[in-house]
């Protein structure tokens, strides 16, 4: 609260009356929140704006509290407070914070490298020297913007460090800024990075824009959508499937049948462990119509329904029929003569 906030500042500036800091310390704390790494940026950006500055006549710190009132009113909250003060970088650490922001919370020297060797071009000053990659990471560190656990690797001090760089790009481009990220990680990394970046990768991708096919895009999401239903994500699932299926073409199932079916299967299936069975219901019958895919290829779709209707709806009479109807499509014929019979078939079925 107020109280710990003002003790901070009495220790900052070395002082042992409350009634001195008190209004002070009110400014910091509607700024900051009370976040003791925040109120520490904000001490240090008055200092540096002069707001807060050491007399050194008095040999006391002096400051004006109606004038960084005023001169603050803007900096409605932390990440305002960074922007500004990330605003006074050069464009070219500007740049390179924009594109750090992009790689998620964490990310290592190659691949910083990477995207910055294919946007540095946009930031650099022609009247100044390039500036190495190994060069701007201390800068970003001696800043206190990010931080180094192990060799060549580096992560952002705090999520809302990263939010605000992420805010210097401009709202209007911001979208196919992540976009050019997105692709060139798509383009140059290696098989295994692309595992390991693969969910930074497809929300880089990602776009709102309708009316927009790319295959590429959608075989990404598909990985994604398994990636995250592997780690039972089915939130983040169902929304990398939905936006894989948006990237498909009208003709899809004549044009890329396989990727349609798994896609639209798996979308089924996490929507039932979502417990959303009605737009679980709509994937299944877009699957189930299709005449130019198999049964065997739909298999998911009816393991999708199955556990719906034996699981979640007890219709264990209707699950035996499913299953001995597919068994028949796919060539297979059990007696269903009794219940014994039914029963043994639905367990064979589930164990061939």
């Amino acid at each position: 609260g107020i109280k710990e906030v003002n003790q901070a500042i009495m220790a900052l500036i070395s002082t042992d009356k409350e009634s001195k800091t008190e209004g002070l310390a009110t400014i910091c704390y509607k700024r900051t929140l009370g976040n003791p790494f925040f109120l520490l940026e904000f001490v240090k950006l008055l200092e540096e704006e002069g707001l807060l500055h050491f007399h050194l006549g008095l040999f006391q710190w002096k400051w004006d509290e109606t004038e960084i009132g005023s001169r603050t009113a803007s900096t409605e909250n932390v990440v305002d407070l960074l922007q500004r003060k990330m605003e006074k970088l050069s464009k070219e650490a500007q740049g390179f914070l924009q594109c750090a922001a992009c790689l998620g919370s964490s990310f290592d020297i190659k691949t910083i490298e990477l995207v910055w060797h294919h946007q540095k071009m946009i930031y650099e000053d022609s009247s100044e020297a390039e500036t190495g990659t190994e060069e701007l990471l201390m800068t970003m560190v001696e800043e206190n913007y990010f931080e180094s656990p192990e060799e060549n690797k580096y992560r952002w001090i705090h999520d809302k460090i990263q939010q605000a760089a992420s805010s210097l790009i401009e709202e209007e481009s911001r979208a196919s800024f992540r976009r050019s990220i997105g692709e060139i990680l798509y383009e140059e990394l290696s098989e295994n990075k692309m595992e390991a970046c693969l969910f930074e990768v497809a929300n880089l991708l990602n776009t709102d824009i309708t009316g927009v096919t790319n295959i590429e895009y959608a075989k990404i999401y598909l990985m994604a959508a398994e990636k995250a239903r592997d780690i039972s994500a089915f939130d983040k699932c169902s929304d990398y499937a939905l936006k894989g299926i948006s990237m498909l073409p009208s003709d899809k199932w004549d044009s890329h049948p396989d990727l349609a079916v798994k896609l639209y299967s798996l979308a089924a299936e996490t929507e039932g462990f979502l417990g959303r069975h009605s737009q679980m219901e709509i994937y299944c019958r877009e699957v189930l119509v299709q005449k130019s895919i198999s049964t065997l290829q739909k298999k998911n779709v009816y393991l999708a329904k199955l556990d719906r209707m034996a699981n979640a709806e007890l219709r264990y009479d209707d699950a035996i029929h499913l299953c001995l109807t597919t068994l028949k499509d796919l060539g297979s014929r059990f007696p269903s003569g009794g219940v014994m019979d039914l029963i043994k078939a639905v367990y064979s079925c589930f164990h061939s």
